[in-house]
């Protein structure tokens, strides 16, 4: 027995550290996807109101990533961070090593990204107060849209983006119940098959191959009633 034993013991144990590392990894993952979600939310929201060059350096969102980590065992690099000017569009790349627990002839590190992918918000214009003195009332409306509406937290002004294969759209419908249709800007004479990758919003009737269609970004603009002549109400909002 004492043979026997002598031979599972170490085994048993290396099994239950094993198993301790393996969910202390997975701790480090999710306290750092926490902090990356919080980064990625200030940045948009900095975005509109800072110094942009400042609010997209690498060296910035490093800084606030650590400092949300202060106190744990882990050294979060940013420096790979990208963003899209055009498209307002972050993407966040968090990286970051873990010491292995077990160095039996050197330290070795494994190396763990994690990224969020999201749209640095930009603001909402607005008509400077006291410009008309009217009382019209105030809707807003978007560059591409043909409807106007009444309230700026409608579903339809959120911009819901998901990546689904082309085969699916048959099947897939809008929140409205509608088909989707190949987007005029980005998809004209393109062939797809039915593994490729497209993107669709949970409000619209287009897809669109990349999702960084010009068509994809939101701007949304705030103006008089008398200004939005020629579109509908939003079936959502619209008559509130």
């Amino acid at each position: 027995m004492t043979v026997e034993a002598s031979l599972v013991l170490p085994i048993f144990l290396f099994a239950a550290l094993s198993i301790l590392s393996f969910n202390k990894l997975i701790l480090y993952e999710e306290q750092v996807q926490w902090a990356l979600a919080r980064v990625a939310r200030e940045a948009s929201a900095e975005y509109a109101a800072m110094d942009k060059s400042f609010v997209i350096s690498p060296a910035y969102l490093t800084g606030k990533m650590n400092l949300y980590l202060k106190g744990e065992d882990l050294n979060v690099s940013m420096m790979r961070s990208k963003f899209e000017p055009e498209t307002d569009e972050m993407d966040l790349i968090a990286d970051f090593e873990v010491e292995a627990p077990f160095p039996i002839v050197f330290k070795r590190h494994f190396h763990f990204t994690e990224q969020i992918h999201t749209r640095a918000f930009t603001g909402v214009k607005t008509r400077q107060d006291g410009a008309d003195g009217d009382k019209d009332a105030v809707v807003y409306v978007t560059k591409t849209g043909s409807v106007y509406h009444r309230s700026l937290s409608c579903a339809y002004l959120k911009l819901h983006i998901s990546q689904v294969s082309y085969g699916e759209l048959a099947h897939l419908r809008s929140e409205s119940g509608g088909k989707y249709y190949e987007c005029e800007s980005c998809c004209r004479g393109t062939s797809f098959d039915a593994g490729d990758n497209v993107f669709i919003c949970s409000y619209g009737d287009r897809f669109h191959s990349c999702r960084t269609c010009r068509n994809l970004k939101r701007s949304i603009r705030e103006v008089p009633l008398s200004e939005a002549a020629g579109r509908l109400p939003c079936s959502k909002c619209g008559k509130e």
